[in-house]
Order: C-alpha cells, then structure tokens, then sequence
C-alpha cells in the first residue's frame, strides 16, 4: 500500500467515525397545540385571570415551551382560542405533569364547559424575535383543495416570510394544518395595531398571494378576537 492508498482509508475510517454531522444537529421541528374552549360565562374572569397566571410561570419555568397564546372571539367571549408550540412533544408532555399547569387545570375545570383539542403540524412559524403583551390577533380557518396542497403551502410561505421580513407591524403569523386533516389550515395572527393589520391587507405581496390562492381555497372562516394572553420565548 502507497502513502496516497493509506491516506484515503484512514480518511474513509474516520468519516465512518464521526458519521454525517447534518445528522447530528438536525433541528427538531416544533410541536404544536390548538384548543378551542366553551368557558362558562359566570366564570370567564376568574378563568381569565388563571390562564394569564399560567402563562407566566410556564413560560418562566419551562425551557421547552415556547409560546402560549390565547384570544376570545369578538361577540363569542366565552368562546377561548389556545394556540401553543412547545420545542417537541416530550416538552409538552413535561409540561403536563408540572406543578402549576395541575393547579391550573384543577382550579378552571368546572368553568369549561367544552374542549376540542387538535395535533397541528407546522407550515411555517413566522415570527419576530420579540412579541409585545397587547396587541391585535385574526384567526383563520382554511380548507384547501387537495390537489393543490403543496401549490398552497408553497405560497403561504413566501407570503409570511415576506410578511414578516418587510413589515414591522407584522409581528407573527403562525400557520399550520390539522394533523388529522391536513387540508384543514389554521392560521393564529399578531398584528401591532388595527392599522398594521390593514396595511398587510394592502401590501403588494398579500395581493399577490390572494391572487395565486383564489382556486385553492374552497373554504375560508375569519375571527376577529380579543387577546387573553400573548406570551412567548424570544428568539
């Protein structure tokens, strides 16, 4: 054996080694939770005041939970939106078993009076490295046709991207599809005020994605909301 010979199978053996790198460090993909809740309406406040308490100290004390948000609809108040994305499930099952969440759940249960709970998988988690307490949240329900899917998820993306990038008063556009029904898109929406909400609606890339989408969409439910609660990791 040369030295040029030996050289390629001492390389060779340290590649089996060490093994690909990208393996190693792949990103684990967010996990994501949506709960709609009928509250009863003698005891929304109080619910209220408990869910503003378990954010903060869920996001205080749990490294892996990374965002908590929730919204009442506008005329439905008693009608809770939850949206809530954790680094992986095995963070969302820890924080199952933490002390304050089981005091939470304990002290609201008598007050939900209904719970739909949905697996979501991300389609993209747009968002600025920081979120204000108050602001203004849109929600939206999507069915999307089949056979265009991926046509859609293609131009949602750019869409939020660019959102997110170029406009400041976008500050996050979380979408994600129903892992029980991925043609089923929901979309949890922070704008800083009404008027960055409408300028989005008149930006030159928001126009384009509704012109490419327009046959992609069979149906569509929008939801004016009140924030309960915004609260997430900065990143």
């Amino acid at each position: 054996m040369n030295l040029r010979q030996f050289l390629m199978v001492c390389a060779s053996a340290l590649a089996l080694c060490l093994g690909p790198p990208a393996l190693a460090q792949k990103a684990q993909v967010p996990f994501v939770r949506l709960e709609d809740l009928e509250i009863d309406p003698t005891q929304l406040e109080g619910f209220k005041a408990a869910a503003r308490e378990h954010a903060v100290a869920t996001l205080r004390m749990e490294r892996g939970v990374l965002a908590l948000h929730a919204a009442a609809e506008k005329g439905n108040p008693a009608r809770i939106r939850v949206f809530e994305m954790y680094a992986g499930e095995s963070a969302y099952q820890a924080h199952l078993r933490t002390p304050h969440f089981q005091r939470f759940r304990s002290s609201t249960a008598k007050g939900v009076l209904a719970r739909r709970t949905y697996d979501a998988v991300p389609v993209l988690l747009g968002a600025k490295p920081r979120l204000p307490a108050k602001a203004l949240v849109r929600i939206a329900e999507l069915e999307i046709d089949p056979a265009q899917l991926e046509a859609y998820k293609a131009a949602v993306t750019e869409e939020i991207e660019t959102s997110i990038r170029i406009e400041a008063g976008v500050l996050a556009i979380y979408s994600v599809a129903l892992k029980e029904n991925p043609t089923h898109l929901r979309f949890f929406e922070i704008y800083a005020d009404e008027q960055a909400y409408r300028q989005h609606l008149e930006s030159p890339h928001f126009k384009k994605y509704v012109d490419v989408t327009r046959s992609m969409i069979t149906a569509r439910r929008l939801f004016e909301t009140e924030p309960l609660s915004l609260s997430a990791k900065p990143r």
